[in-house]
């Protein structure tokens, strides 16, 4: 409470005495309330009164300040009120009373609400209360009991007339009565009940025009408290009566129309015309209602016997049961028709034997469904009924209970219904195969309303998006499947098609991206279909996850590249090994030449000569790396791996180009920690680099920084670019990385093709990649080129770690060979003559005797017409019709002991096997290398005769 307030507890002093000072505050605030407000301390001394109590206790608040009810009210009402005040203070909490008495002369009930008041301490110190006055509602209640009484023990006229009596003392006035309108007379007016000082009279009929009761009918309550006769010409009986006032309130049925009205006359003047309207008002229903009833009645007893035409005349079985004991009362004749009983058959047919006898269509089902209509009235089943024949068949029935001929019954109205019952069991079935068949589909099912919510969501799509139906039912579609991104796009498609515009299209398949449970999307197939049902379109998608197909797809994409790049490359290396091969028996002939012209004594005079011979030599020793180049690109030829320090390999290589490049290119070499071994070719790893370099260096026309290293990487998830193999694993990495342009997508498909240049004609062979391709390759290894247009260009070489082997030094540098000193007869095989002419010269200027055939069938018989004429043979390998080696298989038998050499383009394809149960000493790679083969037959030749016999 705020401070001041007239119910605040007093904080020191006397809490009576602090009320007494509110009080001026109190008596502003509530001298105008309708309701009597007053505060009594412990004690029961009035603390405070407002002007409505002083009204009803008829004495001023001062003389009524500090006294208790002993001395206001008798003893039975002051002690009832005490009562109740401590009941408020025992029970501290708001408490309701009525409480009546007489009260300004008048008897008076109130309705008091009395709450206690708590001090500091919350101790209860006094009483207030506020009493309305319910004297009038009280009048009520006692009239509406009345009328209940009167109504629950009559009817038809008798009740009519308990009516009036009720009302005529329950209102104190002499007469009251009930009248209607005749039907066929509207103006006339028929008694229905006329009560005198307590006692009915004779029924009689009156015109109604110019009688009070004319206000009344049709139109609404009216009172006449007094003067009634000066207002409306009186009969004699109401003369004879003294009729001063008069009351009447219209009877009207449900819709509204008059039927008649019921009114009072007194006397004495009439006085609450309120409390009056509103008693007549509850007795003026219950009077209407029945002389609706009535009316009703007859109008049924008017009808019966069109309701019997009707009953007779009607297409559905109509059964009247017993209300008690549901026997059977009367059938119509299409209940005969139809279950194949006469009519007297009928009525002794037992209930259980109208059903199928199981379960719920017995007998004593049949019972509880009539009985179920006496509870409400009505109620509707399906039924299994038996017919005559015993035949089944499939019933609707509505039961319904009613009073015919003034007897209550149970009406039953039944339709056959076998035919639509078998299609919906069949459709029922339809429903599970087809439940069925949802919930095994291997596809996604989901059905969705026009709202987007979701009506369906089969166990497929549980397991494809992670979340279960029961959580997924009543969810918006959007919300669960698609990607945020995604989802206005699809409401507004969704809203547009409902609208009837531009929606989306309903293909019968389209590919979208879903998302699952945990966010993660993935792409789908999608088809969708519309189902038209009456309560709005039903859209049905059927859904699968084709990341696997996708997969599958891009793993066969990759895959026929892969095939298509190695088949391109598989002709391309045989179209080159081709022209490498013819090349390298011209190339044989023309450097061998060159060199024996070259190591003949200078003469005066031929200084010039001799430059011109070096000059030649150095382009057939290009011409001879060219060659090399092409053969390891096609595979043909393979190096001699060993353990090669990478890192080592890189810095010589930078040592020797450092001289060649630019001066606008600085290098720098950004190689760190220990690099492990790769197994290759030590001659090749150095082509490798050099040709990476040259062509970085190239490629910075304006100048730049060639950037390159070597270290251990892994690498995981990426693709050769050469050979589009996938790479996974640990690796040494060799990376060459310049500044230059950059390399177009278009061109970066072709860097690896052989003879493929980017640079002006005469700048470039086309080969250095395709060598790099083919060296890398050969050893296992791969390649990944980083570039874009204006972003430079990285060439990072992936070789295999070699973790077996300690690296081998270099071999030592070559010694110059003195001139040999040889004798014995040797034969040289070659299909080329200009290469078997000039190893007949070559060994020839080694003191041998050399014999030279193009045809390996005359060598063949040159040496089984004369076995120990040759103390050696060469051959070479690929020759028209047979090979060296099959030479060498021929000569087995005829020449034993005769050693054979060979020389080829493609030594590693004369493998070990193909040499078993020979002569075959050694393979030479071609061109022939003069060092090389003049140690070998320094070693064959000079070998005692045991040895040479016993093969190699």
């Amino acid at each position: 409470m705020q401070p001041g307030s007239p119910f605040q507890s007093p904080q020191s002093g006397d809490p009576e005495q602090a009320l007494r000072d509110s009080e001026a505050r109190l008596q502003q605030v509530l001298d105008n309330t309708s309701a009597a407000v007053f505060a009594k301390d412990r004690n029961g001394r009035y603390l405070f009164v407002n002007r409505e109590f002083e009204r009803l206790v008829g004495l001023d608040a001062a003389s009524l300040i500090g006294r208790t009810d002993r001395d206001i009210f008798p003893p039975d009402l002051a002690a009832g009120f005490r009562r109740n005040d401590m009941r408020v203070l025992l029970e501290a909490r708001p408490l309701e009373f009525e409480e009546a008495g007489v009260f300004a002369g008048a008897p008076r009930t109130f309705l008091s609400a009395k709450f206690p008041l708590f001090d500091s301490q919350q101790v209860p110190y006094a009483v207030c209360g506020i009493s309305t006055d319910i004297t009038h509602r009280k009048q009520i209640e006692t009239a509406l009991s009345a009328s209940a009484l009167a109504v629950s023990t009559a009817c038809g006229r008798e009740l009519f007339v308990e009516l009036s009596r009720y009302l005529a003392a329950i209102l104190a006035v002499d007469v009251a009565f009930i009248a209607e309108i005749r039907e066929d007379v509207p103006d006339t007016m028929r008694m229905l009940s006329f009560v005198h000082d307590g006692a009915p009279r004779e029924n009689f009929e009156y015109a109604l025009t110019g009688t009070a009761c004319e206000t009344v009918v049709g139109h609404g309550f009216r009172i006449y408290p007094a003067a009634l006769g000066q207002q409306f010409p009186l009969d004699d009986d109401f003369k004879a009566l003294g009729a001063e006032s008069y009351a009447g309130y219209p009877l009207t049925d449900t819709q509204g129309s008059p039927l008649g009205l019921i009114s009072i006359v007194s006397s004495h003047p009439l006085e609450q015309a309120e409390f009056i309207e509103s008693v007549m008002k509850i007795f003026a229903v219950r009077a209407a209602a029945e002389l609706e009833r009535i009316r009703a009645d007859a109008a049924l007893l008017a009808s019966q016997a069109s309701y019997r035409q009707i009953f007779e005349a009607s297409e559905d079985a109509i059964f009247v049961h017993d209300y008690d004991s549901g026997r059977i009362v009367d059938v119509n004749p299409k209940a005969c028709a139809i279950y194949g009983y006469d009519y007297d058959e009928f009525l002794s047919v037992p209930m259980d034997g109208l059903g199928s006898g199981e379960r719920p269509y017995t007998g004593a089902d049949a019972a509880a469904h009539l009985q179920r209509a006496r509870e409400l009235g009505s109620t509707g089943f399906e039924w299994r009924r038996r017919n005559k024949d015993g035949s089944l068949h499939w019933d609707e029935v509505f039961l319904k209970a009613a009073n015919i001929g003034g007897q209550p019954r149970i009406l039953a109205f039944t339709r056959e219904i076998t035919e639509r019952k078998l299609a919906e069991e069949a459709a029922e079935r339809n429903a599970e195969h087809l439940k069925a068949t949802v919930n095994a589909a291997l596809d996604c099912i989901i059905a969705m309303d026009e709202s987007g919510v979701i009506i369906k969501f089969n166990p497929a799509a549980e397991a494809c998006f992670g979340i279960s139906q029961a959580q997924a039912l009543g969810r918006p579609l959007a919300d669960v499947i698609i990607p945020e991104r995604l989802r206005d796009q699809h409401r507004q498609g969704l809203e547009r098609y409902l609208a009837g515009g531009p929606g989306p299209v309903l293909q019968r398949r389209v590919e979208v991206t879903g998302m699952r449970a945990d966010g993660s999307e993935f792409p789908a197939e999608l088809a969708v279909g519309v189902d038209h049902s009456p309560s709005g379109k039903i859209f049905i998608g059927y859904l699968r996850d084709i990341t696997d197909r996708i997969e599958s797809d891009e793993r066969r994409r990759r895959l026929e590249t892969q095939l298509q790049q190695a088949k391109k490359m598989e002709a391309i290396g045989h179209l080159t090994g081709g022209i490498a091969h013819d090349f390298n028996n011209l190339l044989a002939s023309i450097m061998g030449y060159v060199v024996l012209a070259s190591e003949r004594p200078v003469t005066a005079g031929d200084e010039r000569l001799q430059a011109h011979l070096d000059k030649a030599l150095r382009s057939c020793e290009r011409a001879r790396d060219l060659i090399r180049q092409m053969l390891m690109f096609s595979r043909g030829q393979k190096g001699t791996p060993q353990p090669v320090d990478a890192a080592e390999s890189l810095e010589q290589n930078l040592g020797m180009l450092r001289p060649t490049i630019p001066d606008g290119i600085r290098i720098a070499n950004e190689t760190s920690g220990d690099v492990p071994l790769v197994a290759i070719d030590p001659v090749q790893l150095d082509q490798v680099i050099a040709n990476l370099c040259v062509n970085a260096c190239d490629a910075m026309q304006d100048g730049g920084t060639l950037r390159v290293s070597a270290a251990r990487t892994s690498i995981e998830g990426r693709f050769c670019s050469a050979c589009r193999q996938p790479v996974l694993g640990e690796f040494v990495e060799l990376r060459v990385q310049d500044d230059g342009p950059g390399i177009e997508a278009a061109i970066l498909e072709r860097i690896f093709d052989p003879f493929f240049s980017t640079k002006p004609s005469g700048k470039g062979t086309g080969m250095g990649l395709a060598t790099v391709h083919g060296i890398v390759h050969e050893h296992g290894g791969h390649l990944l080129v980083d570039s874009a247009p204006g972003q430079g260009s990285c060439f990072r070489v992936l070789l295999p770690v070699c973790r077996d082997q300690a690296p081998a030094s270099r071999e030592a540098e070559r010694a110059a060979m003195a001139p040999l000193q040889l004798s014995g007869r040797v034969l040289v095989v070659d299909d080329e003559h200009s290469v078997g002419e000039f190893m007949c010269e070559l060994l020839d200027g080694w003191g041998l005797q050399a014999d030279f055939t193009a045809s390996p069938a005359d060598a063949l018989e040159r040496v089984r017409a004369e076995p120990g004429r040759y103390q050696l043979l060469i051959s070479d390998h690929a020759m028209p019709g047979i090979t060296g080696v099959d030479l060498a298989r021929a000569l087995a038998g005829a020449a034993p002991e005769l050693p054979i050499l060979l020389y080829s383009g493609l030594t590693d394809r004369i493998g070990p096997d193909a040499l078993a149960h020979t002569q075959v000493r050694g393979v030479l790679q071609k061109p022939v290398d003069r060092h090389h083969l003049g140690r070998m037959l320094v070693q064959l030749l000079q070998e005692p005769p045991e040895r040479m016999a016993g093969g190699a």
